[in-house]
């Protein structure tokens, strides 16, 4: 089934859209819904640019452990956990945008 690959995408763009909602920046976090949706137009270059951009995600995870590493900074803190949560976060948004190689997926979309 197709189908069930799109879920872990889509979980991933939900979640950027929150980070982009937490910065306050509006316009990325609709943005970062829109993409998504654009999987219904049936096209390679649609394909393509989703799963690029879910690769680029990563960015997201980076910059907001960065901003938040900075923004509560602790001399002798231990920044383990947040290590972790926003690796597991990038690795998420990769494998989700792994998930689209496929071979049904390629047939549908006429790649």
């Amino acid at each position: 089934m197709v189908i069930y690959r799109f879920i872990p995408l889509i979980i991933s763009w939900i979640l950027i859209s929150a980070q982009n909602y937490m910065n306050g920046n509006k316009l990325l976090m609709v943005a970062s819904l829109v993409i998504p949706m654009l999987l219904l137009v049936m096209r390679r270059p649609v394909l393509l640019f989703v799963q690029w951009t879910t690769f680029f995600g990563i960015i997201v995870w980076i910059r907001a452990g960065v901003h938040y590493i900075s923004y509560i900074i602790d001399p002798n803190g231990n920044y383990f956990m947040v290590v972790i949560l926003f690796s597991f976060l990038s690795l998420w948004a990769v494998g989700s945008g792994l998930l689209l190689y496929n071979d049904d997926l390629r047939r549908l979309y006429r790649l």
